[in-house]
Formats: structure tokens, C-alpha cells, sequence
């Protein structure tokens, strides 16, 4: 089974797409439900509905796919649209392929056919006109409705179209050198002029020939910055041996330059972005300590362990403390235990922690408390815009960050946007590395 998701409010900020609509999939045994970034309902339950995203265009184009009465059906979730029946589909943008045998049908994403006839290629001229190819040759339709505008055939495609612009109109008008010899006109609208209804329009709204154009239709989080999590390069360990015969730690620069003296049992850099540094004594506790050898949180703990790509979890004999490398803090909140278990692209944002048989969803990078989860055992798994994945009892539902439910924790499974998700976890691990 593929992973729990909802976190994507960093990655959704870093492609300019905040303002999208997303689509989140409630799975359970009557069927998948989709429902928006607040939980309204927009379409099921069907049996296997999920949804198919045309990846890095601003979430405009989204389809859905169930099965209805055992027969396969697709939808343009965006405009809840629905596409003609008995056909599988590939997806490009505002245009669907309907597969067939001998090639394909083409489909606008409102589901009214953009070509409806069999072909291998297609070609946008503008958003009324579009060439399809059958064989050696290629006719021109009508992209709003699918109709055949001409039984012409054109050799060669966009050769044999010469352009006519109006500075009048602000309008084209399309000289069509046919395959068997004829010339045909047909405006933007795509209304097929005879020849002197063409000329005409021509002489009286200044039409001027301009030169062949080209086809544009194919064949075919949060503004944080991302931390490394990766040992720094910046600086060297090396090593003394005091007059006790003990192996003591230091970081030096690649140019032999002493930063930190070689007086720690143990000593690792934050991070690349950090100036601060946990080390230990000879009594095995751990502190931090600056750039300067300064001590920023003394020595004290039992151990620590990384929370965030910022954050680290110091535990003493009271609980667990928070101290974020960015800023240089040790936060006063103390709990009995952090959970750091999560994904690093939840953790970068949130996790829970618990203190005095209460749990509560935390930041990872201040420790703050956002709210209280209604039972024990209960769990966030991961979040999305104002939204968190629920789960209770082995179900999932949805909070949101003010810990109200917004869906019953009743399904098996919840899932957005994967592919972005997908690209946002790339772009950790190639930081991480």
C-alpha cells in the first residue's frame, strides 16, 4: 500500500499552486469518496475512484477514474465533468486521448469530444480549430465540438496553412491548401468561407498574409528553506590524547584552523546551515555549544536525538526538550516523550508528543502546542494546508489545525496529490544525500 499522505504544504508553496483546489481520497469498504482541502464532499463513493493529476500545471486539469455498474468511467474533477464512456484514457493537459484500436478519439476536458473520429496525431490550431491526422493525411475539426469542419484532406499539416491577420478584427482567417488541389477559408470560429466570402472579408477589414505559424498541440510548503540533514564537510574531526590516556574530540577547518578544541568525548555539527554543535564529557552527558566554543545548553542530558531538519530532542530525567539549531533555543516546554518517528517531510512541520497520559499535536521546530487529540492512542499521520490526516482505531479521517474533525476517522486509507507529494520528498532526499 502506498503511504499515508497529506503532507504538502511546503512543496504546494514551492510550486506556486497554493491557491489550487486539491482532492483528497477516503477509501473504505462501500468505496472511495473525494472530498476538497476542507473536507467538502465532491464526488462517490465508487468503487476503486482515485485520481489521476496532470502534474505541474497549477492543478487545473484532474481526473478521476471509478467503476460505475462494472463499467470504467473518467471525470474532470475540476469541472466534475465526465468524459464519454468505454474508453481508457491518456491524459495531455485540457486534452484527453480515448483509446481505440487504431489510434484515438479526442476529448475536451469539459467531455465534449475535441475530435470524433479515429486518428494517430492531432495538432491545436487555437481553441476552436484542430488538425487530426488519419493515414498520410490530415483534416481539419472543430475543437469545440469534434465535427469534421472540411472532407478535405492536407498533406504535410501546418505547411499548407497560410495565415491572414486583421488589425481591424484582431482576428485570423486560414488559407487551407488542400490535398487534392483546392483552397479553402475558414476564420478562428471555424466557419468554412467560400472563396469570394473570403476575399471579401479580406479587402474590407485589411486582412495581410503573414507568415505559416507553428502547431502547439503534441503527439504524444510554506516559504521555510529545506535544511541539510547531512554530516557537515565544513569541518574535520580530529583527535588528542589527554594525560589520562582518554581519545578527546575537535573540529578543525580543512585548512587546519582549530574551531573547536579537542576537549569533548564527542562532538558532530548540527548541520551544514547550524553553527552549533553537541558534544558530550567524560561523564556522558550531552550539551551544545557555538561556533565559539561557547556553551549555549550545558551539559546536562542523557541523550539526544534529531527531531526536524532543524531540531533536535534533548532528554534529561525530567522529559524531553526541544532545541531548534536555527535560531539557537532550548524551549522551556518539557514533555514526557516526542515521537520522532514520522517521515522527515512531517517532521520538518509536526509530530505528537505526550505529557502526563495526554497527547498532543506539537511544531517540531518550537515545540508549541497546536492541540489536544481526543484519545490516547490516537495519531496525526501527516497534514496538508489546514487539514491533518486522523487516525483512531486503526481508521483515518480528518482534522483540522484546530483539532476539530472534519471527516470521521471511518476509512482505510486517506490520499492527496501524490505525485507532488512524490517531487517534494525527491527534493528532500537529493538534500539529504
Amino acid at each position: 500500500m502506498r503511504k499515508f499522505i497529506l503532507g504538502l504544504a511546503i512543496a504546494l508553496a514551492a510550486c506556486n499552486i497554493t491557491s489550487a483546489k486539491e482532492y483528497i481520497t477516503l477509501e473504505s469498504p462501500t468505496g472511495n469518496t473525494i472530498v476538497d482541502e476542507k473536507g467538502t464532499w465532491i464526488l462517490g463513493p465508487y468503487d476503486n475512484l482515485h485520481v489521476e493529476y496532470i502534474d505541474e500545471y497549477n492543478n487545473k486539469y484532474v481526473y478521476g477514474s471509478f467503476y460505475e455498474n462494472g463499467q470504467k468511467r473518467y471525470v474532470n474533477l475540476v469541472e466534475l465533468a465526465y468524459l464519454p464512456a468505454g474508453y481508457e484514457y491518456q491524459f495531455d493537459y485540457d486534452l484527453a486521448k480515448a483509446l481505440t484500436n487504431g489510434g484515438f478519439k479526442l476529448v475536451n476536458s469539459n467531455g465534449t469530444y475535441a475530435i470524433n473520429d479515429v486518428v494517430n496525431q492531432y495538432s491545436t490550431i487555437n481553441e476552436n480549430l484542430i488538425l487530426g491526422k488519419k493515414g498520410d493525411y490530415w483534416y481539419l475539426y472543430n475543437k469545440t465540438n469534434g465535427v469534421q469542419i472540411m472532407g478535405n484532406p492536407i498533406k504535410d499539416g501546418w505547411d499548407n496553412i497560410e495565415f491572414y491577420w486583421s488589425k481591424n478584427d484582431k482576428k485570423n482567417l486560414f488559407e487551407i491548401h488542400t490535398a487534392d488541389d483546392y483552397i479553402k477559408f475558414v476564420t478562428e470560429e471555424g466557419i468554412l468561407l467560400t472563396e469570394n466570402e473570403a476575399l471579401n472579408l479580406i479587402h474590407t477589414h485589411d486582412y495581410e498574409k503573414s507568415t505559416t505559424g507553428a502547431g502547439q498541440g503534441t503527439n504524444g510548503y510554506s516559504d521555510e528553506s529545506l535544511y541539510s540533514r547531512k554530516p557537515s564537510d565544513t569541518y574535520q574531526l580530529f583527535t588528542q590524547v589527554d594525560k589520562k590516556g582518554n581519545t578527546l574530540y575537535g573540529l578543525r577547518t580543512s585548512e587546519n584552523e582549530i574551531v573547536i578544541p579537542a576537549k569533548y568525548k564527542s562532538i558532530q555539527h548540527l548541520g551544514k546551515e547550524f553553527s552549533y554543535f553537541i558534544v558530550s564529557n567524560e561523564k556522558n552527558k550531552y550539551g551544545i555549544i557555538d561556533s565559539l566554543n561557547q556553551t549555549v545548553v550545558a551539559m546536562n542530558y542523557d541523550s539526544y536525538e534529531r527531531l526536524s531538519d532543524r531540531s533536535f530532542v534533548l532528554k534529561d530525567s525530567i522529559g524531553s526538550h526541544i532545541f531548534n539549531a536555527e535560531t539557537g533555543v532550548l524551549f522551556d516546554v518539557v514533555y514526557d516523550s516526542i515521537d520522532t518517528s514520522k517521515p522527515n517531510y512531517v517532521l520538518n512541520k509536526v509530530t505528537t508528543a505526550t505529557y502526563d497520559k495526554t497527547k498532543y499535536v506539537i511544531a517540531t521546530n518550537s515545540g508549541y502546542k497546536l492541540f489536544e487529540l481526543p484519545h490516547f492512542d490516537d495519531d496525526i499521520t501527516s497534514f496538508y494546508k489546514d487539514l491533518f490526516v486522523y487516525k483512531s482505531d486503526s481508521k483515518y479521517g480528518l482534522m483540522d489545525y484546530k483539532g476539530h474533525i472534519v471527516v470521521e476517522p471511518k476509512f482505510n486509507k486517506v490520499t492527496i496529490d501524490e505525485p507532488l507529494l512524490a517531487a517534494y520528498i525527491k527534493k528532500i532526499e537529493s538534500v539529504d544525500k
